[in-house]
């Protein structure tokens, strides 16, 4: 008995080693997606700013970038490399969180910046490249051979190993490549700006059960035979009254929300791994074209292609009268190998209420775009709908501009000619 009781009691012990162990290796790898998305996010902000044209208009992008570069620092700060030298990548998080709090938050006057200003924020964008291009070798190297950052800590805290470690060596690679900068890092955090709740679009239909719910998704993504795992009201922060589902198929989970009144599919997530790609951007589109139209969504238009590790993600809009609006979009992401809708999502086609926006310009395009700044080379000129940042909804003048090797997408107020959105599009 006594062999047995330290048998258990030895297999309890291993398995809440290897519980803490999972654990701390999901944090370490979702902390360094993070550390990815903000630097990732941090570089198309930076090169968003250089195509505005007074510090009024970039001063929202700045404290934008001042945002994600705090929050890339303290992606940073979760990873186990506080026992290696990554001082240069911090220094430059730092210098960008500083250069942004004097320039757009900390600065009152509304004057343009300086040509030292403007060489200094050309050249966070430059280094902002480098560092993102290198962090995202190490996570392809990550994702494709399957490295642990466990075993990263362990490397690093063996003073007597030789680091030899893909991880380390690419982290090391990025370091030396930054711009080595002294400058202390605003020690001010940037406050959450409470939004007000959207205007809701109200959703149509009579209420359903769970189980009537369970079905309409079972139709809508035509896995008749799946396995329900779980069906759950959504918690109250949701905006609307509907059910979280989890299903089995195909050997692999589901995960969905389904509206309370009517049924309606807000999203579904049905992921997988994708190992390959046989099929084109433009061969996904058209599949996610005819998913669309086999569920009744009618003047829909492809806004945005975009390829990540095999898989499509597509955004449309609903065109109304000749304008895009934006508000009013789906995604999709398509799976390069096989063309499987892999995910689909419907939230902002569904809720946001745009039926209360003046499709009529005040301004003539011409003088709208007056606005913009003169280093762009406007290319393509269209009306559209854009929800700005107060959740407003506004007839915009949007042009497609390029200034050198970068394209942007610049909304400008159709009303009063006032700059609501620039977006740096990236290849």
């Amino acid at each position: 008995m006594l062999i047995i009781g330290l048998a258990v009691w030895g297999f309890q012990e291993r398995q809440m080693k290897k519980n803490v162990m999972i654990h701390a290796e999901n944090h370490y790898q979702q902390a360094f997606h993070e550390l990815n998305y903000y630097v990732d996010s941090l570089e198309e902000s930076l090169g968003t700013t250089l195509a505005m044209q007074t510090r009024d208009t970039m001063r929202p992008q700045l404290v934008e970038t001042w945002r994600l570069s705090a929050l890339a620092h303290a992606a940073a700060n979760e990873l186990p490399l506080t026992l290696m030298p990554f001082n240069r990548t911090n220094e430059f998080l730092s210098h960008v969180g500083e250069f942004t709090y004097n320039t757009g938050v900390k600065s009152t006057n509304d004057r343009k910046l300086s040509d030292k200003e403007y060489k200094n924020l050309q050249q966070l964008y430059s280094e902002s490249r480098t560092i993102r291009d290198g962090l995202r070798d190490v996570q392809a190297k990550v994702m494709k051979d399957h490295l642990r950052w466990m075993d990263v800590e362990y490397v690093l805290q063996d003073k007597n190993q030789n680091q030899d470690n893909q991880v380390i060596d690419g982290m090391k690679r990025i370091d030396n490549q930054a711009t080595e900068y002294t400058d202390s890092f605003s020690p001010e955090n940037p406050k959450n700006v409470v939004l007000q709740k959207k205007n809701l679009n109200p959703i149509k239909g009579t209420e359903v059960s769970g189980s009537q719910a369970v079905s309409h998704l079972k139709k809508w993504t035509g896995l008749s035979n799946a396995q329900v795992v779980r069906v759950a009201k959504a918690g109250k922060g949701s905006n609307v009254p509907a059910y979280e589902i989890n299903m089995k198929a195909k050997k692999r989970s589901l995960s969905a929300s389904v509206t309370k009144k009517g049924g309606h599919v807000i999203w579904y997530l049905f992921e997988r791994p994708v190992r390959k790609e046989t099929l084109s951007l433009y061969e996904a589109s058209q599949r996610s074209g005819n998913y669309l139209k086999q569920h009744a969504f009618k003047n829909m238009e492809l806004t945005k292609r975009n390829k990540y590790n095999h898989v499509a993600v597509l955004t449309y809009v609903l065109r109304k009268d000749n304008i895009r609006v934006y508000p009013a979009s789906i995604r999709i992401k398509v799976a390069l190998d096989n063309g499987e809708i892999l995910a689909f999502d419907q939230t902002d086609y569904l809720f946001n209420k745009c039926d209360n926006v003046p499709l009529k310009p005040g301004m003539s395009e011409a003088e709208v775009q007056k606005q913009l700044n003169k280093n762009l080379k406007v290319q393509e000129t269209d009306l559209a709908v854009f929800q700005n940042a107060t959740l407003k909804n506004v007839l915009c003048y949007e042009f497609f501009a390029t200034r050198g090797n970068d394209t942007y997408h610049v909304l400008l107020n159709a009303a009063n000619g006032n700059q609501e959105k620039v977006e740096l599009l990236k290849e």
